[in-house]
């Protein structure tokens, strides 16, 4: 059974504030969609499982409320739509179970939309729930999700037709989706879905671009924010525990515009569930040579970059490790993460750390303070 924990409560909550910084307006400006999503299932291949030969499916419902800005500069990044998903995923595999989700995501218009044929790039997280995880008496099987609580991730690119019978608008699109539990809990495998999506939308807005002279105001001085990073999360290693971790760090912020930052920052990591693999590999794993137990704690330094509306931040950033005295995963790492602007210097944010692609380490619940 899902047990609401506390971490898992902190997580609805951040993910809560992150949604509700879009204000809903009249029914004008607003869209309705819902979309069928067809896919073919992808392990990482180290879980060796083999998926049912049925093709899974999905439904989304959307919501979202489009934000145009004319800008000479930069066209193809002022055409925005913000929103949110409710998602759906039915593997076909009494293994995998069943994934519902809600997720928040933003669109970014390749070509300036109007009435004709529209080009959208989105990308979208959120929260899930499987109903079937990894269960070491009832479900060994099942390598990909080691809980309940998942972290849904899709990225794809999207083409709407012109406007059929006065509103609606069919949509195409590729896409792939991603499900993880950020090591909340072994195993984590995880899936990459690629799809085919067919969707149908219901379209009332007025289509208004607002001038550039009506652009939204922003600071264009450097900002200095410090964050403390925190949750917890457990190795590769099955039953070997779940522990905390903390990530104190340091970053400088800039507004390039009024819908994009970037941070460069430093960061510690400590974790103690590396601290224990360590000491399992040195105690029991002579073949990884390890002549002494190094120090767990790993330095990186990063930059983010901030797409930013309202109270409400998508972050995409890359690190690199400049002390790491344990090899673990790659000296570069990746993170997306939301964040919620609570008030003029607090934030909140949850985000997602991962090693390459789709090697994930981390669920972090972010607590961030701006001197």
């Amino acid at each position: 059974m899902f047990k609401f924990s506390g971490y898992n409560i902190l997580l609805l909550f951040f993910l809560n504030f992150s949604l509700s910084g879009q204000k809903i307006s009249d029914l004008e400006s607003q869209i309705l969609s819902a979309d069928i999503n067809l896919g073919y299932n992808l392990s990482r291949i180290k879980s060796n499982y083999v998926f049912a030969q049925q093709m899974p499916y999905s439904f989304q419902i959307n919501w979202y409320s489009p934000n145009y800005y004319e800008q000479k500069r930069l066209n193809r990044f002022g055409y925005t739509d913000f929103g949110m998903t409710f998602l759906y995923h039915d593997f076909r595999d009494e293994v995998l179970g069943k994934n519902f989700g809600l997720t928040g995501f933003m669109s970014f218009y390749l070509i300036k939309p109007g009435q004709g044929f529209q080009l959208s790039f989105r990308i979208s997280q959120g929260l899930a729930y499987n109903t079937n995880p990894y269960n070491k008496f009832h479900n060994t099987k099942n390598q990909l999700f080691g809980s309940h609580l998942l972290i849904p991730f899709d990225i794809g690119l999207y083409l709407k037709s012109p406007r059929i019978f006065n509103y609606w608008r069919l949509q195409l699109g590729l896409a792939v989706f991603h499900y993880s539990n950020g090591n909340l809990q072994s195993p984590n495998y995880g899936a990459n879905i690629p799809s085919l999506t067919f969707g149908l939308l219901y379209d009332r807005r007025n289509g208004k671009i607002l001038p550039e002279k009506h652009l939204p105001g922003y600071d264009k001085t450097w900002q200095y924010v410090g964050f403390l990073r925190f949750g917890i999360n457990e190795s590769d290693y099955y039953d070997s525990g779940q522990y905390p971790f903390l990530i104190p760090g340091f970053q400088m912020e800039k507004h390039l515009d009024f819908r994009h930052k970037i941070s460069l920052g430093i960061e510690l990591f400590v974790s103690w569930f590396l601290r224990e693999q360590i000491r399992y590999e040195y105690y029991t794993m002579p073949e990884y040579h390890l002549d002494k137990i190094p120090d767990f704690k790993r330095i990186g330094i990063f930059v983010t970059h901030e797409f930013y509306y309202q109270k409400f931040g998508l972050d995409i950033g890359a690190g690199y490790y400049v002390y790491y005295p344990y090899n673990f995963e790659t000296r570069f790492y990746n993170r997306l993460g939301t964040k919620y602007y609570a008030g003029k210097n607090w934030r909140l944010a949850f985000s997602l750390k991962v090693h390459g692609i789709n090697r994930a380490e981390a669920l972090e619940l972010n607590i961030m303070r701006r001197f």
